[in-house]
């Protein structure tokens, strides 16, 4: 019934089970399409190791898995995804799949695996959607609370955000913006590497395990050229310290051209030192002009937070995004859990 998916054919499958799974649960919300997931074929993507299942019925594509292991830091995790059409739920497909997946967690020598698991409407008469019913029937438990905001083109005018863009300006002396699009300058990797460091260090992580990443220009580089490979357009912009010529803020904005009317919002981080200059809200603001002027088709712009991040929802905030659902990380330690015998 499952098998791993190793060729385009079957990766087609997986990202129609995908597809189909995100058009029915989430509004302004897409899937990979197979352009982006084909790199994941070859199996080590840069920092991250992927096995890609596919569960079908008759030949008929039910459901579809990742697995997800980190290859530079957090040797001992795993991050695990399992995806079932909505027609096809409620027939042990997820769990499954989901028991598959643990399985091979154990095999690989992870002692961890974080699921993500989004919080939808439960069926009629239940008291917990299914995929919160496997978390918990697998023994996990929910450690960090992110929610999804979204803006739509109708949420916020070129004006407001011209507006907000001068605001911060007055309060963002001795900063100057960087811009670029999709390939930053070499010169400024190992300035990237560093910020992209402490989105592991300096956002709220509740109680979710998850050890500092190492990052270096070389690994930023790889990132950047994954993100080219699979037809992305990456808008970003940075603040630089005049003082020091260093970074010390940085966001990103990413764009499928093949589904043009969906954007996400990646990474938005400011270091430590430079914060209270109101450079997050001058960054994304500015973020927002590069990307609207080059990508006018957009429609929908997705944002992750954690629920305690009470600053950068305040930025998002008065950029007009407005809160989706939630989206809980659940964390299972497999070293309490039995294996099941197979």
């Amino acid at each position: 019934m499952f098998r791993q998916v190793v060729d385009v054919d079957a990766l087609t499958a997986w990202t129609d089970v995908l597809g189909e799974t995100f058009t029915h649960d989430f509004v302004g919300l897409s899937a990979n399409d197979v352009e982006e997931a084909r790199p994941r074929l070859a199996g080590v993507v840069v920092d991250e190791r992927f096995e890609l299942w596919l569960g079908e019925v008759g030949g008929r594509p039910v459901a579809a898995g990742q697995l997800t292991l980190p290859l530079c830091d957090n040797l001992e995790t795993s991050e695990v995804e399992a995806y079932v059409r909505p027609t096809d739920r409620g027939q042990g497909h997820g769990g499954g799949l989901l028991e598959l997946l643990l399985g091979r967690v154990r095999d690989h020598g992870r002692i961890r695996a974080i699921l993500e698991v989004p919080e939808l409407a439960p069926p009629a008469g239940a008291e917990a959607t299914p995929a919160q019913r496997l978390a918990r029937a697998a023994g996990a438990r929910p450690v960090l609370r992110n929610v999804r905001r979204m803006l739509t083109g109708s949420d916020v005018t070129d004006e407001t955000i011209a507006d907000l863009r001068s605001e911060a300006e007055r309060y963002g002396a001795g900063y100057e913006l960087v811009h670029w699009v999709d390939r930053a300058p070499a010169d400024l990797h190992d300035n990237l590497a560093a910020l992209m460091a402490l989105m592991s260090t300096d956002v709220p992580l509740g109680e979710l395990d998850w050890e500092p990443e190492a990052w270096d220009g070389a690994r930023w580089a790889g990132k950047e050229q994954l993100a080219i490979a699979q037809g992305r357009r990456r808008f970003a912009t940075a603040a630089r310290e005049l003082r020091t010529g260093r970074l010390v803020g940085y966001t990103d904005i990413g764009v499928n051209p093949r589904l043009p009317q969906y954007a996400y919002q990646w990474d938005t981080i400011v270091a430590g030192a430079h914060r209270g200059h109101r450079l997050g809200l001058l960054m994304k603001a500015a973020n927002l002009q590069l990307m609207r002027a080059s990508s006018p088709e957009v429609r929908w712009l997705n944002t992750w937070n954690a629920e305690s991040n009470d600053h950068m929802i305040g930025v998002n905030d008065r950029l007009g995004f407005r809160p989706m659902e939630r989206w809980i990380d659940w964390q299972l330690d497999l070293a309490s859990v039995p294996a099941p015998a197979r």
